[in-house]
C-alpha cells in the first residue's frame, strides 16, 4: 500500500512534468481521530471537516504536510477548499491568494478565511 509521502511525491513529479491532472474523489479519512470526507465539485477538491476547532488541530498537527500538500497542489494547478459546513474557512494550492500572515504562518499557498471562520464557529453558514 502507498503511504501519504509517496502520493505526495507521484503527485508532485506529475505536476513537475506539466501533465494533466484529473483529481476525482469521494472517500472519509481519519486523521489524528478527525473524520474527513474529501470529494471533488468540478475543479475543486473539497475536505469537509467537523469544526472550526477540528480544522485548528488538524492545522497544528500536521502543519508540514499542508504546507507540502499546498506547494504540490499549487505545482499541479490544483485548488482544495477546506469546508465547515458551506463555509469555505481555507483555500489551498493554486487559487489561493494567501495574505502576509498566511505567509508569515510560512504554510506556503494556503489562504485562510477569517470572514467565513466566524460564521462556522458559530454554525450560521
Amino acid at each position: 500500500m502507498a503511504t501519504g509521502s509517496d502520493l505526495a511525491t507521484t503527485v508532485g513529479r506529475v505536476a513537475r512534468a506539466n501533465d494533466r491532472l484529473d483529481i476525482t474523489a469521494n472517500l472519509s479519512v481519519t486523521i489524528d481521530g478527525i473524520d474527513l470526507a474529501i470529494s471533488t465539485v468540478d475543479d475543486r477538491v473539497r475536505v469537509q471537516v467537523p469544526s472550526v476547532w477540528d480544522g485548528v488541530r488538524l492545522g497544528r498537527t500536521e502543519r508540514g504536510r499542508l504546507g507540502r500538500l499546498a506547494r504540490i497542489l499549487d505545482e499541479a494547478g490544483e485548488t482544495a477548499e477546506i469546508r465547515v459546513g458551506d463555509a469555505v474557512i481555507a483555500v489551498v494550492g493554486a487559487d489561493a491568494t494567501p495574505s502576509r500572515l498566511d505567509w508569515a504562518l510560512s504554510m506556503g499557498p494556503v489562504e485562510i478565511r477569517p470572514r467565513a471562520v466566524v460564521p462556522a464557529v458559530l454554525r450560521l453558514r
